[in-house]
């Protein structure tokens, strides 16, 4: 098992899918923004290309945290859907 399938299991068991995330998955797979918790609360907006451009350590480490939110337009699309049709 690669590194990339067990963040992949990591993300998909520790992060609930939104009530819509099959159907925007199924319609429009992947993600255009992530959203990614701050310390205090507020959330830091990142376009899909910003996200990929972060280092891959840093990425790998805010997946495995599972608190990003993936959205395709306006709808959360659940975490292992959003990376699964990106990589």
């Amino acid at each position: 098992m690669s590194l990339l399938d067990r963040v992949r299991t990591a993300v998909g068991t520790t992060a609930p899918p939104a009530p819509a995330a099959s159907v925007a998955a199924a319609d429009d797979p992947g993600f255009d923004h992530v959203e990614i918790p701050k310390g205090d609360g507020s959330m830091r907006r990142l376009e899909r290309r910003e996200f990929e451009a972060l280092p891959l350590q840093e990425r790998v480490g805010l997946l495995v945290q599972g608190t990003l939110r993936f959205y395709r337009g306006q709808r959360q699309v659940a975490a292992s859907d959003a990376l699964r049709s990106a990589y």
